[in-house]
């Protein structure tokens, strides 16, 4: 009962009158006589000539131990209740109206109460102003019925737990209560209950108060007895409680929820020491033990992920069907089997758990007895199998849920190529944690033996077209505070403006001359703390200097506090590089993964770069082969060449005609990269490899050896190397690009200058060609392959 919630839970000074009685069973007797011909009609004759000797009993019964003086007499009245043959076997009794007290039960249940080897207790646990609550909800449905004709539906189940202590055997029984040997009278002038009212006490059943203000107790006195049967409940108990236990996510997912979970099914099918197993499983691969739901028979750390292949554990997932093993001793011997053995476990069934056709996971049963598991003990599960898909189901989602909050908290965002691999990480930290508060930290997440794939397509000369802009700005709104200084002056002659007219010319000077490191910042500060607050006085106080300051301070961008014209025109044309190139790379991207998995990451700043890695352990579930490495690095050559026309079309439409360089770093030694949970990235893990990052960040500033040439040009792509082995493979795709005319024949081949912590470098350079626009635009690339070259 739950209704006690929205309750104002004061009970307990709620007093039931109440009184032992045989009075209505008495007038059943003595119509039975006046019948005549009822079968009964000697024993009930008999009965009543017994009772007139004892008038005492024929009236209300405050002293129990009468009933002792008069046992005979008492069982004689009470076989005209419950049936002396079934006394044995059936568990009924009497009491008196709304108390403990039991004055008469049969031999069944005198066997059960008064033996220590069972427990007979409250299914649920109740507190005793719940127990209190319900006696009171009892008494109103009696007074409903009683005396306001009124019989409801509305009923209050009491279901009991009995246990045999000692051999753990649980089963359930249904109290039912006969109250046809009770009567409810009235205390003073019964109350009248309209229609109205009526509706209201059913509409809020919850509401005690209301009840109690409505139908006051007190106005009621209950006389006689109530006889009550047990009847057996134990599927229809234990099947509702595992739906509604099931109903909560967390049941099986704590130990305390899966043991009242087990103990139920114990119940079920009558095998107190029954062990089940339960675990998500979304398919049968190399890691189905590593399920963050995997509470099994056998421990996760006792067997590897491969040896469960080809066990019946595989047989039962793949083939969707019940698998009943009768002895373990007989069949087939492998490391499985051998592990229940070592557990003492001899007979088994594993059931798949199928939702909408798909395997959510399994459940499993095991006994230590051979054969004492078979298909109609399972059969009285069959109910439940999809109540625990379900359950699975909802709690595998909540889990992943709680999953992605992890790698939210502690990786930000993931590529989806990797994702596989924190998950699993995630799993193992949240396995070794059963609490909510998960106190280890994450292992590490390292991926071994892949091969970098970089490139970066940057703004040519972006330093000098930013400062040539900041420089054009400069002038432009220096200048102009010169001549509105120089009309002030005009206006009102004041000796300071000399002074800031003095100093506008020299920063015009300084800026002509090219800004030096620190200029920029000091001529906003002049313009700040100078310059505008003059303007302010002048326009404050002179009305012709209005106009002129206005005009200004509107050509100012307000955020800045500086002139944003040509600035603004070089970022948005950076910015619409930027955006295009990010573009391209985001649908190529698309059909490269679709080629083979790989972890990929672009950055935009003056420019797009990106890293890229693939190799066997960054997918889960393909094999990886060499091939997939030249596929890659043949759309790394192919997307090169687009975005060099795609931007050579975007210039015409650009304020400011930025133009491009591109490379290309060639990379053929596994390398291993870790996360680094302090910057939620990767980054190359060991000291060999660190040369790989270094060169990877200064080779853009690379120049060709023996002279001033940087090795990136504008209209070519780069392609840097170590060894002469590396190259050979590219300068096929090179003839192939020349014979589909995307690149000219104008191949360049270069050795490069030392860089720091990189040498003995060399580079190819080839030249796009821009006359050829097959690639511009497209949405569908015609399927180009390495396999059509010979390498």
């Amino acid at each position: 009962m739950k209704t006690q919630k929205k309750i104002n839970r004061n009970v307990n000074d709620t007093v039931i009158k109440t009184s032992l009685s045989f009075e209505f069973l008495i007038e059943e007797l003595e119509q039975i006589v006046l019948n005549g011909k009822h079968p009964l009609f000697e024993s009930a004759s008999k009965l009543l000539a017994g009772l007139d000797n004892i008038p005492e009993i024929k009236t209300q019964i405050n002293d129990l131990s009468l009933l002792e003086k008069n046992k005979d007499l008492v069982e004689q009245m009470m076989a005209f209740v419950i049936n002396p043959l079934t006394s044995n076997t059936a568990m009924e009794g009497a009491t008196v109206p709304f108390h403990k007290t039991t004055f008469f039960s049969t031999e069944q249940l005198r066997a059960i109460t008064n033996k220590d080897e069972y427990k007979l207790e409250i299914a649920k646990n109740h507190d005793l102003e719940e127990k209190q609550l319900i006696k009171i909800y009892f008494a109103y449905l009696i007074i409903l019925e009683q005396i306001y004709n009124y019989k409801t539906d509305f009923n209050i189940p009491l279901d009991f737990k009995l246990t045999n202590e000692q051999n753990q055997r649980v089963q359930y029984f249904r109290k039912n209560f006969n109250y046809k040997y009770l009567r409810v009278g009235t205390v003073g002038k019964l109350k009248r209950l309209t229609d109205e009212q009526l509706k209201k006490l059913l509409d809020n059943i919850a509401d005690l108060s209301y009840w109690r203000e409505t139908l006051p107790l007190e106005s009621f006195e209950f006389k006689g007895f109530v006889h009550f049967s047990f009847t057996k409940s134990t599927y229809d108990f234990v099947v509702s409680e595992l739906k509604s236990n099931l109903l909560d996510n967390k049941t099986i997912l704590t130990n305390e929820g899966f043991e009242l979970i087990q103990n139920h099914i114990r119940a079920l099918i009558e095998m107190p020491n029954l062990k089940i197993g339960l675990a998500a499983i979304d398919q049968f691969d190399s890691t189905i033990n590593k399920s963050l739901i995997w509470k099994t028979l056998i421990d996760r750390s006792k067997l590897s992920c491969r040896e469960y292949s080809g066990t019946f554990y595989e047989q039962a997932m793949l083939e969707k069907k019940i698998v009943i093993t009768n002895d373990f001793n007989e069949a087939e011997n492998d490391r499985v089997v051998a592990e229940f053995l070592n557990h003492g476990i001899r007979s088994h069934v594993i059931v798949p758990l199928v939702l909408d056709g798909e395997t959510v996971g399994m459940l499993e049963f095991a006994s230590e007895n051979k054969g004492e598991l078979d298909m109609v003990k399972v059969s009285r599960l069959k109910e439940l199998f999809p109540v625990f898909a379900v359950a699975l189901k909802r709690s595998k989602n909540e889990c992943k849920d709680r999953e992605s909050a992890i790698i939210q908290q502690h990786f930000t965002a993931i590529h989806p190529s990797v994702e596989w691999r924190f998950r699993e990480a995630v799993v193992t930290l949240m396995n070794e944690n059963s609490t909510e508060k998960l106190s280890t930290g994450i292992e590490p997440v390292v991926f071994d033996n892949i091969i970098p794939i970089f490139g970066a397509s940057d703004i040519h000369s972006s330093t000098t077209e930013r400062n040539k802009a900041i420089q054009s700005d400069f002038l432009e709104q220096l200048e102009y505070a010169r001549e509105i200084i120089e009309y002030g002056k005009l206006v009102n002659e004041m000796p300071f403006l000399d002074a800031i007219h003095f100093e506008i010319r020299n920063f015009i000077s300084t800026v002509k001359n090219g800004l030096k490191a620190g200029d920029e910042f000091v001529i906003i500060e002049f313009l700040k703390n100078e310059v505008e607050p003059a303007f302010k006085l002048l326009k404050d106080r002179f009305q012709e200097m209005e106009k002129p300051v206005n005009d200004y301070l509107q050509k100012i961008d307000t955020e800045n506090g500086v002139l944003y014209k040509k600035r603004k025109e070089f970022e948005d044309s950076l910015t619409s590089i930027n955006k295009v190139i990010g573009k391209i790379i985001d649908d190529e991207q698309i059909d490269a993964q679709k080629i083979f998995p790989h972890y990929f990451e672009k950055y935009s700043t003056d420019g797009v770069e990106y890293n890229a890695y693939i190799g066997q352990s960054l997918v889960k579930k393909l094999k990886y082969n060499g091939i997939y490495l030249k596929n890659i690095r043949l759309w790394q050559l192919l997307l090169k060449v687009r975005i060099a026309q795609e931007i050579r079309k975007l210039q015409s439409e650009l304020p400011v005609k930025l133009d491009i360089t591109q490379l290309i770093l060639v990379h053929s030694q596994p390398l291993s990269i870790a996360f680094r949970q302090d910057e939620k990235k990767f980054d190359v893990a060991g000291a060999y490899n660190i040369r790989y990052e270094i060169t990877k960040k200064r080779i853009d500033k690379a120049l060709i050896k023996a002279t001033k040439e940087r090795i990136t040009e504008v209209g070519k792509i780069a392609i840097i190397y170590s060894h002469a082995d590396e190259i050979t493979e590219y300068k096929k795709y090179i003839d192939y690009l020349i014979s589909l005319g995307l690149i000219t024949q104008n191949v360049e081949n270069f050795e490069l200058e030392d860089l720091t912590g990189a040498s003995g470098l060399r580079a190819l350079r080839i030249e796009v060609n821009f006359e050829n626009n097959s690639l511009l635009g497209i949405k569908k690339r015609p399927e180009i392959s390495v396999d059509r070259i010979q390498i």
